[in-house]
């Protein structure tokens, strides 16, 4: 991005702070989900031998994505960053989401984009935001970009 078209720190927040505060609702079960399993296959009555398991996803998951895929974060061009950055590990994305600053909040949004867009083709990426905690990762890293303190219950 060139000079000119940088934006100011108050032309970021203006931009993302609305976004970040509806996501921001799902921090404390993203704190007590990350690192766990959040969908199972329903194995259940009904289901025979030859029949496909059905994966079940926890609802606020589901929410969750449903949110995110409503925000501006979201950018069907997100593999241009993951090759920019070389992101090929989740390990590579933690790193990332820690080094980010506000000027780079788009990344975040490459990065938040990928598990939103991805899950829609092979659901279990939704899953693997919760298990590896990039999620987790990423919701507190734009708190603390938007300098936005938790609210109080």
């Amino acid at each position: 991005m060139s000079d000119s078209l940088k934006l100011s720190r108050e032309e970021i927040i203006i931009c993302y702070k609305e976004d970040v505060l509806r996501l921001l609702k799902y921090l404390p079960w993203l704190e007590k989900a990350s690192g766990g399993v959040a969908s199972r296959l329903y194995n259940g009555e009904g289901i025979d031998k030859c029949s496909m398991a059905v994966p079940v996803y926890d609802s606020t998951l589901l929410a969750f994505i449903r949110e995110v895929q409503t925000t501006d974060f979201i950018n069907r061009n997100y593999v241009y960053t993951f090759s920019r950055y070389r992101i090929k590990t989740a390990a590579d994305e933690l790193r990332l989401i820690e080094s980010c600053s506000l000027q780079e909040v788009s990344v975040l949004g490459d990065i938040l984009s990928k598990y939103a867009i991805r899950g829609q083709m092979k659901g279990a990426v939704w899953s693997e935001g919760v298990q590896n905690g990039v999620y987790l990762a990423l919701l507190n890293k734009l708190k603390e970009l938007m300098e936005i303190r938790k609210p109080l219950a």
